[in-house]
């Protein structure tokens, strides 16, 4: 694929940014951005080498991506004003008219080759069931009926282990003089001892948080910077298992006031009364047994909700419960997604101990859009990126989330849509996958033209294709 300009998306939205670089840096920016909406090739040297029409210097695009003389804070806060302009993709607060958005959190392996990338780190993948090496992206993402799109995001970092325990002797803190004299010789042991001691610590301490930092720590101060930029918006936190923590869980309503949905693992434990504690697979098999055993009233409701103009039916359980580790009582909701209670329960839990299990359900479904965006952003290159340095892979990401939003944008702007759907005789679905073939096709009707209005102007078919040939034979 080659260009010979930028993209209308890129052309139509690239001017909201341009505030945040100089002018030659917002050419490498909007050259980024149709890289990655319409390349196959998503390294900064297939970029490059797509726009036959302004060829640049390598060297000056690598810089401009590991020096980062920009602000990636103010870009977020442009992209995020970028999206208010649209009734379709702005945040919508909830009311009695409509239900309102709901903010997911999850975190995605960034998979890669090697080990020489900054803050990369041997992490264990539960898809591929394997260890790999990746940077593990930490996600806020905002999910409507009519949109959804990552609102902060943040790379987790690995851990100083050595710092942390330093940190910690600082205190007071007694560490195993064997465990760490021997961290070098058997690092596993090492990290496995510090990590518990580490956990225990920071409650005490909270200090440590600035030498290391867990993932639900990330989307605690990703959550915290959105309360904090948009404290009139009250949008409910869904949490998958891996983030549905009792300290998370219990800065979000306790500290920031907001509501969360979280999800539970089947080998966690509800604390019953008389102080005894029940496994939640165990609960709701015997809650499953009640429920095809007697003939009133049954155990699982049928409940409705609606998720993105749709209905979805699930067969749930709804009452309030103590759940181990958390202080307060959970609005706990066991739930099956076929009539006859076949497949596997899932467990949610929410803070407010009146919703009705419908609500919380809806707001559980709408976490599910973060998944697709890092599937979706990957398509994107979000995970595509060849430079080591840390700068760099941070705007990579950065400049995938714009380049993924601004095509969010065009979905619901009916102006451009128009414009590229005259130009192209044909009618476009507003889906991502879609709206990126169009740019392509878009792409390629601009090459046709140009090898036509050459050849009018007495240029041979074989000097224009000379011409266009290095950038087409590499990508």
């Amino acid at each position: 694929m080659v260009l010979l300009d930028f993209p209308s998306v890129v052309k139509k939205y690239a001017p909201h940014f341009e505030g945040c670089f100089s002018p030659e840096g917002y050419l490498h920016f909007k050259k980024a951005l149709s890289g990655f909406i319409v390349g196959e090739n998503k390294t900064l040297e297939g970029i490059n080498r797509m726009f036959v029409h302004d060829p640049r210097n390598q060297s000056s695009f690598n810089r401009f991506f590991n020096r980062q003389n920009f602000d990636l804070d103010g870009l977020d806060s442009k992209r995020l004003g970028m999206l208010q302009q649209l009734e379709g993709t702005r945040f919508k607060p909830r009311s009695s008219e409509e239900k309102g958005g709901v903010l997911g959190v999850d975190s995605s392996l960034l998979k890669h080759y090697g080990k020489h990338f900054d803050n990369i780190y041997y992490h264990y993948d539960y898809v591929h069931k394997c260890y790999r090496w990746c940077h593990d992206l930490v996600t806020l993402h905002y999910s409507d009926d009519s949109t959804d799109y990552p609102v902060h995001f943040r790379l987790w970092e690995p851990p100083d282990w050595e710092a942390v325990a330093r940190y910690f002797m600082g205190k007071g803190f007694t560490v195993n003089e064997a465990k760490w004299a021997g961290r070098h010789e058997k690092p596993q042991e090492w990290r496995n001892y510090i990590r518990a001691r580490y956990q225990d610590g920071r409650k005490k301490h909270p200090g440590v948080l600035s030498i290391y930092k867990t993932k639900n720590h990330i989307a605690e101060d990703l959550i915290r910077k959105f309360c904090a930029q948009y404290p009139d918006l009250d949008f409910p936190i869904a949490l998958d298992n891996g983030f549905t923590s009792a300290e998370l869980c219990e800065a979000i309503s306790g500290e920031l006031k907001r509501d969360y949905v979280g999800t539970l693992r089947p080998d966690q434990h509800l604390i019953m009364k008389g102080g005894k504690k029940e496994a939640l697979k165990d609960f709701a098999a015997r809650l499953k047994e009640e429920h095809l055993g007697q003939k009133g009233k049954p155990v699982f409701q049928k409940v409705t909700y609606n998720y993105k103009g749709g209905k979805n039916t699930a067969y749930a359980y709804c009452a309030n419960h103590r759940v181990k580790g958390f202080r307060k009582k959970q609005r706990l909701v066991v739930f099956f997604f076929k009539e006859d209670l076949s497949g596997k329960p899932n467990f949610v839990i929410a803070n407010r101990l009146s919703w009705y299990p419908s609500g919380i359900l809806r707001i559980r479904r709408h976490r599910w859009p973060v998944e697709t965006y890092h599937q979706e952003g990957k398509a994107e290159g979000l995970e595509e990126y060849q430079a080591r340095n840390f700068e760099a892979v941070q705007t990579h990401i950065a400049f995938v989330a714009v380049a993924y939003c601004m095509l969010k944008c065009t979905a619901h702007d009916d102006a451009l849509l128009s414009s590229i759907q005259q130009r192209l005789q044909t009618k476009a679905d507003g889906t991502l996958p879609f709206l990126r073939r169009l740019m392509k096709a878009e792409g390629l009707l601009a090459l046709i033209e140009f090898v036509l209005a050459m050849e009018r102007q007495g240029h041979s078919i074989e000097s224009i294709f000379q011409a266009l040939v290095p950038g087409m034979a590499y990508s």
